[in-house]
């Protein structure tokens, strides 16, 4: 046997040894998994269908010029498939006493809740998982500064892995937020406007639009772009992380951490879920058409079905490796 080959028969040994580690607890919990993401997609599209079937399918609510209408609106709505202004609901005009419906704000106090949409939150929030690791991990690193002479060479080696392992899947998820935002949307959205007719410029809500909009402002199919951020960024990057973190939890070596990570995790994916829940249902309920929330969420299985195929299965198993690698 060659002498280099037997120098590295330890490496290998190792390697071999933790891979075969990860596959198994990746096995162990296989079970589980599955069934995260068939809760995940089964409450997706049943929180849809509820919105949409609930408040049935001839409404679509565009904002308008709230000056253009008579009453004094604090905020005012179109429905762009009303046959007439004289059509019983064409016209919301939400006013103090009017604050239900198409008019309900979302709470005050459900943070980050109102500027889901937005930056910076639109790319903070789904990384929150990763923001709690690095929050444990640079504590961990203090802490080991602090005793650097009890320091094992084997578990910092070990530590330096995992740190690579994370920051792959960082650019992982930063790509994922590039594919949401740059492929599938501008490329669909081209795509939308070859195949979709114009809706014209005779509407009957046509003087009431505000100076920006189009002439028959969403007439036309206009797939739900918020519904591919919610489905395809928003929920499903971090439910692959924290599943991951279950999977090969990095608070087991410290009894304060193993009480307080897990149930910051779950409370706050629990609570990401409750958020983005209601956004779905006044979407699907008052601004899109259930065809037209469909194509968002069809959208985004481009980027769903990958992520649950990666973490829960083992038909991308290498693509796993080089991201998740061997746990903790």
């Amino acid at each position: 046997m060659p002498l280099q080959h037997r120098l590295n028969e330890p490496n290998i040994r190792r390697q071999q040894s933790q891979s075969a580690t990860a596959l198994n607890e990746f096995r162990e919990w296989r079970p589980i998994l599955v069934l995260a993401w068939a809760c995940h997609f089964a409450a997706s599209i049943s929180i849809i269908l509820w919105g949409s079937i609930k408040h049935d399918d001839d409404r679509k609510y565009i904002s308008i010029d709230k000056n253009a209408i008579e009453d004094q609106c604090s905020k005012a709505y179109a429905n762009v498939l009303a046959s007439s202004i004289t059509e019983n609901g064409a016209i919301i005009c939400c006013t103090p006493e009017i604050t239900g419906g198409v008019c309900g704000s979302i709470p005050w106090y459900l943070l980050c809740a109102r500027r889901l949409t937005r930056l910076p939150e639109v790319w903070l929030v789904p990384l929150f998982p990763l923001l709690v690791r690095g929050v444990v991990q640079f504590a961990r690193r203090r802490q080991q500064q602090h005793g650097s002479n009890t320091t094992n060479g084997k578990a910092s080696k070990r530590q330096k892995e995992i740190n690579t392992f994370t920051k792959r899947r960082l650019c992982l998820y930063f790509g994922l937020f590039q594919v949401r935002g740059l492929l599938l949307y501008l490329v669909f959205d081209k795509f939308e406007d070859l195949v979709v007719q114009p809706a014209g410029d005779k509407c009957w809500y046509n003087n009431l639009l505000r100076s920006h909009q189009n002439s028959c402002q969403g007439k036309a199919i206009d797939y739900s772009d918020h519904i591919v951020l919610f489905f395809a960024q928003i929920l499903p990057i971090p439910l692959t992380e924290i599943l991951f973190s279950f999977v090969a939890p990095y608070w087991r070596n410290n009894s304060i951490l193993r009480k307080v990570v897990p149930t910051i995790l779950l409370i706050g994916l629990l609570y990401l879920y409750l958020i983005s829940f209601l956004a779905t249902y006044k979407t699907a309920a008052y601004f899109h058409t259930l065809f037209e929330i469909g194509i968002g969420y069809l959208i985004s299985l481009f980027i769903q079905i990958p992520l649950f195929l990666i973490v829960s299965t083992s038909i991308m198993e290498p693509i796993r490796d080089y991201f998740f690698g061997g746990g903790t």
